[in-house]
């Protein structure tokens, strides 16, 4: 779980074009029996109706099938609505009751997530020596933080070869600013990203993977995106990136022990790559999306 200090960095820091809006309801004596962060972007893609939102709601199980989830759910579609949002998402673990609570109320799925715990003293035998195997064409670099201003636009061109249902890309409209003010963030936060990316002989930004390791010095790091540009697929990128990261992390935070991530169920090489590397799955969740009516 993380700690306090991390909870309270993630709620207060926002960036220009991204701000959180938060609920906190409290029961006739005063008790806390539900929770809603609603996150803004104001960057909408070319051509969607306008930037998404993301809201995560939490109702306590006393207090469910009573009207509390529908209500504070209404009040989150309404402010999102207010300000100019296309999509609202929300996440819920796969069989569940918020599964169910999300369908009956216009949210479609878009996405089927398995999420994956790395043991760090689990990584299978020869992983370890897959970054020095010779890829023609391409090599590795790794940078801390925002990318470096040479390979901005490319890793932004990469980050808009995503899978939609990843961070909500498809109504997200990735530039060199919303690359700097992403690792800007984590870093007003105090966390550090790591990226290891493989760039072409012509100098593309032909893929990349990133980790983010928690300022609060848990063990356990984050795996965000792993996306390699189509016209660079086929030549084993993925597993090559992502074993020069797991090489690079010891030394980057010693204390480390695992690594989660969440991977769509259709991403079926990722998740190859992933159990080459040792990956197990933990849980299933649901992605949905609602599609905002404009005032």
């Amino acid at each position: 779980m993380p700690s306090q200090a991390a909870v309270r960095a993630g709620l207060t820091t926002t960036g220009s074009s991204r701000r959180l809006v938060l609920w906190l309801l409290r029961g006739s004596a005063d008790e806390p029996v539900a929770t809603a962060v609603l996150r803004l972007s104001g960057t909408a893609a070319e051509g969607t109706p306008g930037p998404p939102a993301e809201v995560q709601m939490t109702v306590h199980p006393a207090h469910r099938r009573l009207g509390t989830g529908s209500r504070l759910l209404a009040t989150v579609t309404e402010a999102a609505t207010a300000a100019g949002c296309g999509t609202l998402s929300a996440e819920a673990v796969a069989g569940t009751p918020g599964e169910g609570f999300l369908a009956t109320r216009d949210f479609v799925p878009v996405t089927r997530l398995t999420w994956q715990r790395l043991a760090l003293d689990g990584i299978p035998g020869g992983i370890g020596e897959l970054p020095d195997v010779p890829h023609p064409g391409y090599r590795l670099t790794a940078w801390e933080g925002a990318a470096p201003d040479t390979l901005t636009d490319g890793f932004a061109g990469a980050l808009r070869g995503l899978p939609a249902t990843a961070a909500d890309a498809g109504d997200f409209r990735w530039d060199p600013a919303a690359v700097h003010e992403t690792a800007e963030l984590a870093a007003r936060r105090g966390d550090r990203l790591l990226t290891v990316a493989a760039l072409h002989d012509d100098g593309d930004v032909a893929g990349y993977t990133t980790v983010l390791l928690p300022a609060d010095g848990a063990r356990r790091a984050h795996q965000y995106d792993t996306a390699v540009v189509p016209a660079h697929r086929g030549h084993g990128l993925a597993l090559w990136m992502k074993s020069e990261m797991l090489r690079r992390l010891p030394a980057a935070q010693p204390d480390l022990a695992e690594i989660h991530t969440g991977v769509p169920d259709d991403s079926r090489h990722l998740l190859a790559v992933n159990t080459t590397l040792g990956f197990r799955p933990l849980r299933r969740t649901v992605r949905f999306r609602l599609r905002l009516r404009r005032r």
